[in-house]
């Protein structure tokens, strides 16, 4: 489900600023928007995290479905959520994460000595799920409402890294996940 900026767009250059991807450009595709000029969103790059919805303060920006994606007070901002115990110290999440809120520290548990994620900047999250889909643990990384309920509203569903074969190539699209047929004799 691609985002859409309607003509509402006042150019104020926040969603620009919040996207975790270069998909949001003003005027057209792969020119930088610039303040107080119409942006648009460049279907082909959007991941569809909907953190520029979240961020727009005159509520300009649609769903596929046409309806109006509503802003989300700072206070109220779903952000991603470490669940140490679970973490294997793979380092993907750290890696994805476009704002550098995660690094990798040493746990405060005593006797551990492998290192593990923590959202050491919590307020510049802006709940993309990049980090989230990007876990090999798949629950050692989530992203949650301030409450602490699962932000399942918020961008689109997480799509597991275990669909394709535990094949790293297949998995990151290097090459099909099955062979043509063999050619008979």
């Amino acid at each position: 489900m691609t985002y859409y900026i309607n003509d509402w767009c006042i150019g104020c250059t926040i969603c620009a600023k919040k996207c975790p991807v270069p998909c949001i450009w003003g005027g057209e595709a792969g020119r930088v928007a610039k303040a107080k000029e119409l942006h648009v969103i460049d279907p082909s790059v959007c991941i569809d995290c909907g953190a520029c919805a979240s961020y727009c303060p005159v509520d300009c920006i649609q769903n596929e479905a046409g309806v109006i994606e509503k802003k989300i007070d700072t206070k109220k901002r779903p952000i991603a959520v470490v669940r140490e115990e679970n973490c294997t110290g793979c380092e993907w999440c750290v890696d994805v994460c476009p704002f550098d809120c995660l690094e990798m520290v040493t746990p405060e548990q005593p006797g551990e000595f492998f290192k593990v994620a923590r959202d050491v900047r919590p307020k510049d999250c802006v709940g993309c799920k990049l980090c989230e889909e990007a876990c090999v643990q798949k629950d050692a990384i989530v992203i949650l409402w301030p409450d602490g309920t699962y932000a399942d509203e918020i961008g689109v569903s997480i799509r597991s890294t275990y669909q394709a074969p535990n094949d790293p190539e297949v998995v990151f699209g290097m090459k099909p996940a099955t062979s043509p047929p063999a050619a008979a004799p």
